[in-house]
């Protein structure tokens, strides 16, 4: 069964070569994967000071077997913000193409209502993915909308990560 969950943090959007997974672990502002509260905000050319990030993901396993295709999970958006990134992290190298539906409640998402244009969240024969260059989603959410989450393919991989890192309004 899926494990949704919810991490908020304040920290600093202003973060310039994301080029890796490690960039954004490793960023100490950028609140993606740190603690509950991150450092205050600096000025950085990509944000302005202060600015409010969070993430927003869901935890996928597959009790042990290989990660099955359909719809995993939900969450509800806890606050306006709009989509900077995602990263998928797994268990071992391996494969998975993940969609991401949204609706405004109290309407459940569907394929109809995917926000991910060509880039979906993706590992292709690794363990870790990012992509920073969000050009066809649709990235604004609102509070109350429904996040779902939908396998698409897997192989090879009994458990995954999918994150999006989150801008406030």
């Amino acid at each position: 069964m899926p494990t949704p969950y919810t991490l908020i943090n304040n920290g600093d959007s202003g973060l310039t070569a994301r080029n890796t997974i490690n960039d954004i672990l490793t960023d100490a502002n950028n609140g993606l994967f740190t603690g509950a509260t991150g450092a205050a905000g600096t000025s950085g050319s990509s944000g302005t000071s202060g600015t409010q990030s969070g993430c927003l993901g869901i935890t996928i396993d597959g009790g042990g077997s290989v990660i099955t295709t359909g719809l995993k999970g939900y969450l509800l958006v806890p606050y306006d913000c709009e989509i900077d990134c995602w990263g998928v992290i797994a268990d071992q190298s391996g494969s998975i193409v993940v969609d991401v539906w949204k609706a405004a409640q109290p309407t459940i998402p569907t394929v109809a209502n995917t926000i991910t244009g060509t880039e979906k969240p993706t590992l292709s024969s690794s363990q870790i993915a990012v992509d920073v260059n969000l050009t066809s989603w649709a990235t604004s959410l609102l509070f109350g909308d429904i996040l779902a989450f939908n396998v698409d393919s897997a192989s090879t991989l009994t458990r995954a990560t999918i994150q999006i890192k989150t801008i406030k309004s």
